[in-house]
């Protein structure tokens, strides 16, 4: 049985319940899950939202998407450091990726 992809809104759960674990002490086998899960999820929207990169006109915001999304790129690389800044930026990062990853989606905008 394959498991079904996840849905815009369980993707924001995530990222609500990351930046909620964030403010406290976010270790175990709980906020490793949820680590492994934003880290799915980023790996999912990363490329649609570099698409859409490439479709600003814009300048400085086809800057903006591309530099989050190396950073998101470089988010998954890294896999130490202190465990709330790791939700927190991971939490962030699936956030903008999912709103660029939509406007992809949405095509352009008259």
């Amino acid at each position: 049985m394959s498991e079904q992809p996840p849905t815009w809104v369980d993707m924001g759960r995530d990222v609500d319940l990351a930046l909620a674990l964030a403010e406290g002490r976010p270790t175990g086998p709980v906020a490793d899950e949820l680590r492994r899960r934003l880290r799915s999820h980023i790996e999912r929207l990363v490329t649609p939202a570099e698409a859409y990169a490439r479709t600003l006109a814009d300048s400085r915001a086809r800057d903006i998407v591309e530099k989050t999304a190396e950073h998101a790129r470089a988010l998954l690389r890294d896999q130490g450091g202190d465990p709330a800044a790791s939700l927190r930026l991971l939490g962030k990062a699936t956030y903008h990726l999912m709103r660029y990853a939509s406007a992809h989606r949405r095509g352009p905008q008259p």
